[in-house]
């Protein structure tokens, strides 16, 4: 399908598309730099801007690890993580930039703490 230049009004496609290449290269990189150094395997997804967001699901992870599979993450690359408790859930977030690649993105997690919300580990 061809690139055209109409995506958002402000942001051409062929602009989205390159940030999403860059992205997705350094994606590689963070995925095989986690491998390597034994971080806890994320959920990534990259947005149409080019961000990456890589999430600690609750199918994969008790609430034990998901909290650490995202402060693994940010402790890591040396960002801080912020957790919020809204409405029986805790949610967790790291967000971080990498000026050198010119990429930005997350590491987070939605744990939900409410017992009456099935989830491994909080039953």
């Amino acid at each position: 399908m061809p690139q055209t230049d109409t995506a958002t009004e402000t942001v051409p496609a062929a602009t989205l598309y390159e940030w999403q290449r860059r992205a997705e290269r350094h994606l590689a990189a963070l995925i095989e730099h986690g491998a390597s150094n034994g971080l806890l395997p994320l959920a990534w997804s990259l947005a149409t801007n080019g961000n990456l967001i890589g999430k600690a699901d609750s199918l994969s992870y008790t609430p034990a690890q998901q909290r650490a599979a995202v402060q693994q993450w940010a402790d890591h690359i040396g960002v801080p993580v912020d957790t919020d408790h809204v409405n029986g859930r805790e949610e967790l977030y790291a967000g971080w930039k990498d000026d050198e690649r010119r990429t930005h993105g997350c590491f987070r997690a939605t744990i939900f703490v409410r017992d009456d919300i099935p989830q491994p580990g909080n039953r």
